[in-house]
Order: C-alpha cells, then structure tokens, then sequence
C-alpha cells in the first residue's frame, strides 16, 4: 500500500538540496489547488509560494501542468509493476492485474480533490496522456504475460495496446469524478476487467 503523501515525482537524488526544492515545489502546489483551480495557478504563484527562484523551478519542471500529472501519477509504477510479472504463476497473473488496478484507484481515491482539479481544468489532455503512457506500458506487459501463458494467440499491438489504454484511462476519470469510495476500488477493478477484449486475462467464468 503506497503511503498517504505520495513521492516526490522528481526522482531521488543523491543532492538533498533537489529533494528539499523539489519537495517544496509539489507542497506548494498542493496548497495552491486547494485554494485555486489549475488554470489559475501560474508559475510566478509557484514559486512565490514554495520560496524559490522561477529558474529553480525550470530545472526540474516543464511547466505546472506537467507538474501536477506527474505528482498524480507518480507511485504508478510500484502499484502497477510491469518488471519480473512472468515469475508469478498462471493461477495468480488474473488476480495480480485485478489487485494492482484497484490499488491504483484507491490511489486515486485518495488524491480525488487534485485528481478532480487537473481534469476540470484547460489542461486536463496533459494528465490524460501521462496517465495513457504509464498504462500503454503495462497493457504491453499483460499481453506479454497471457500470450506467455499461452492465453492467447497474435494481438495486433497497433490497435490493441491503444485501444485497451484508452478504456483504462477513461474508467479512471470516470472513478475520480464519481462519489465512489476506496472500498468500492476492487469492484471497479474487477468491472474493468470484465469490458476488457478477449486477450485479457480473465477468470475462467468470465473468459
């Protein structure tokens, strides 16, 4: 289970310096969207509020918006591993995808006020497609793993992968724009599942 603050979405560095900009940088922005919506928050409002120079804030970020998706997507790869997955034996791989997909939303759950803010906002489309590139990844990796399994036959990867990515990444704005709880996350989860194509895993009563 992540922790309730999640990583700064700068990844670790050795010069604790970074860390502490870093850290500033995501906590002012935290503030601010509790205060304001995105489109309002600008980089000068930024900085202002984390306390640092706007070249500070270009070292590490491209922009806000590119800020805010990567802060809400940061802890996807660990909820969402993609490394080592052919290790796990068959009899679990479909409940493996299930789990790690609600352990994603709860995720999202958690953070639905920032979730909710960077959706409503002009620059929603840039969420939407960090979101749609930390999905693709893995939907490479299922298809991987159940034609492994010998599951399923040739999927065009062309059609699939973005088609598949897309479905996942509505049902997610879908989750954070609902009144849903976290504990309604495995239901979710598993309803994914069950609108995914043929060549994804599934149990046996639902193949």
């Amino acid at each position: 289970m992540a922790p309730a603050r999640m990583a700064p979405a700068f990844p670790r560095a050795a010069d604790r310096r970074t860390v502490r900009t870093v850290a500033a940088i995501e906590d002012a922005l935290r503030a601010l969207l509790s205060e304001t919506s995105l489109d309002a928050i600008s980089v000068t409002a930024l900085c202002d509020r984390a306390g640092i120079k706007r070249q500070s804030f270009y070292t590490h970020f491209e922009s806000v918006p590119v800020l805010a998706a990567e802060l809400l997507t940061a802890d996807f790869d660990e909820l969402l591993p993609v490394a080592d997955v052919i290790r796990f034996p068959f009899e679990t791989a479909e409940a493996m995808v299930v789990d790690n997909l609600a352990d994603a939303l709860k995720l999202v759950a958690r953070e639905r006020a920032l979730y909710r803010s960077v959706l409503s906002s002009r620059a929603s489309g840039v969420l939407r497609q960090t979101l749609g590139k930390a999905i693709g990844v893995r939907v490479v990796n299922i298809i991987d793993l159940w034609q492994h399994y010998g599951r399923t036959g040739e999927v065009d990867l062309e059609i699939a992968v973005p088609f598949a990515t897309g479905g996942i990444v509505r049902a997610i704005e879908a989750w954070a724009m609902s009144e849903h709880g976290a504990d309604q996350a495995d239901v979710w989860a598993r309803g994914i599942r069950d609108q995914m194509p043929w060549w994804w895993p599934k149990p046996p009563f639902s193949a």
